[in-house]
């Protein structure tokens, strides 16, 4: 993919996600399409999974994690602010 082609296919990816952002159910399709159409990874499913659980004091999970290259990916839902304390699944 050549530079122009990824500046189109990122224009393309914001505007086909804009005012969306549902965590719970636009995650999964959001990263598989932005690793396919715009960075060119072919089969991005082979290379990233999705909910693992992390064993701390409690159960929690990963929204995305690619191994290969150990990038770890929270996601927040379109306007949830990323500083607030949230609600976590043990209560915390």
């Amino acid at each position: 993919m050549t530079a122009a082609e990824q500046k189109r296919a990122a224009r393309e990816f914001a505007t086909a996600w804009e005012g969306k952002g549902y965590e719970k159910g636009q995650s999964q399709p959001f990263w598989l399409s932005l690793l396919r159409d715009v960075y060119g990874v072919e089969h991005p499913e082979s290379f990233i999974s999705f909910e693992d659980q992390v064993h701390l004091d409690h159960t929690s999970f990963i929204d995305g994690y690619i191994s290969a290259t150990h990038v770890l990916i929270e996601q927040k839902s379109l306007g949830k602010s990323l500083t607030a304390p949230i609600r976590q699944s043990d209560g915390s």
